[in-house]
């Protein structure tokens, strides 16, 4: 029984040693006419231990999981922004919002601006932001730029909820209620509806191959392409398939296919697969004995009348490596017009100066949302 024990112990550490994957997918895709941020979450796998004797079982992720991929869209291209943890998304008229801890930054008309941070234990409601340290809670209106509109004092004791358009203080005292607005807040008898906003997405559509063409439609936009200029991007055919095409005002933005990737060596046996799904139907298909060498590029690609392939990212293992140019962030915008086709060079690729001039229009704040239906 020892030996046998042994020999488990033996075989799981080996396993666990020489496994390794990933899994993708797009947990948000939020934009607002011309931008759209896209995180992807992107999550290590490995053997599980529990599913022994069989080998190769990828159900396991390690306790440090989870992490996002930012990426920011506009009719000039795909930028990376960051590789963070629990970053969150929010679409107005004003904008696209990306809150990552205490610090938020707008997407709008072509410009990436951070509008700055907060300091304190931060709730978020859409256009509001409350910021809690031990003595004050402070309350911020986002419209075009981040402004404070009032404060409550407060106790480390105190506890506080936030919708759209209120806010409630519990204190070891008492409770107070305060109504919400861009000049000021103001405490009332009581509060009875908390007001549920919901993050905005852009259309989508899962490509449908027609005759050799790939056609996107929303319903009421339709973008046709030949199948044939994907192809030198993809890793296997049937990926056409399992694009999905995001609508935005003047042009498509068209994204890979979910992946997943899983290997192990087991007994001096290699195994692995690589698989595709669709973000919309999670139709897909398997590519198996896929070695870490023939890992190559992924793509994304922009539609406004002729095709565009994009560098996105390299999958190797559980790593990421980003290859998409980085997003350049402002400090402050200027409105511009929109960006035109010949703006983008021939070759697909931006000078440092070409990016400074494209990711730039006009400068404003902030996102996103906690929000709870509440009744008190």
């Amino acid at each position: 029984m020892r030996n046998f024990l042994a020999v488990m112990i033996f075989l799981l550490t080996v396993g666990l040693v020489s496994a390794d994957g990933f899994i993708y997918t797009y947990s948000s895709i939020t934009g607002n006419g011309d931008d759209v941020l896209i995180l992807i979450e992107w999550t290590p796998t490995m053997i599980d231990p529990l599913c022994a004797p069989r080998p190769c079982c990828y159900n396991e992720v390690p306790a440090d999981c989870c992490h996002y991929i930012v990426f920011y869209a506009n009719t000039s291209g795909v930028y990376y922004v960051r590789y963070v943890y629990s970053p969150a998304t929010f679409s107005s008229e004003n904008g696209t919002y990306l809150l990552i801890g205490n610090v938020i930054y707008r997407a709008y008309n072509g410009c990436f601006q951070k509008l700055g941070g907060v300091i304190g234990k931060v709730k978020f409601a859409f256009p509001y932001i409350a910021a809690k340290t031990s003595r004050e809670l402070s309350i911020y209106y986002i419209d075009g730029n981040m402004s404070r509109v009032g404060s409550v004092k407060v106790s480390p004791q105190c506890t506080f909820d936030l919708s759209s358009k209120n806010l409630i203080v519990s204190c070891p005292n008492g409770t107070k209620m305060f109504n919400l607005s861009p000049v000021g807040i103001f405490e009332v008898p009581s509060v009875s509806t908390w007001e549920f906003m919901k993050s905005k997405r852009p259309s989508m559509g899962e490509g449908r191959l027609e005759n050799g063409t790939l056609v996107f439609s929303n319903g009421t936009e339709v973008y046709r392409i030949s199948a044939g200029e994907f192809l030198p991007y993809l890793y296997d055919g049937r990926e056409l398939k399992l694009l999905t095409g995001v609508f935005m005002n003047d042009y498509l933005l068209i994204l890979p296919p979910v992946m997943s990737y899983a290997y192990c060596v087991d007994n001096g046996t290699f195994e692995s697969s690589l698989g595709f799904s669709s973000f919309i139907s999670k139709s897909g298909f398997v590519l198996y004995d896929f070695k870490l060498d023939d890992f190559k590029p992924v793509y994304a690609f922009l539609y406004n009348g002729s095709l565009r392939a994009v560098l996105l990212f390299l999958p190797t293992g559980s790593y990421f490596r980003p290859l998409a140019m980085n997003v350049t962030i402002r400090k402050s915008c200027l409105y511009r017009t929109k960006l035109t086709q010949t703006e983008t060079s021939p070759q697909g690729t931006n000078s440092t100066a070409e990016t400074r001039n494209r990711i730039c229009g006009p400068g404003m704040v902030i996102l996103l949302s906690l929000l709870f239906m509440r009744k008190r």
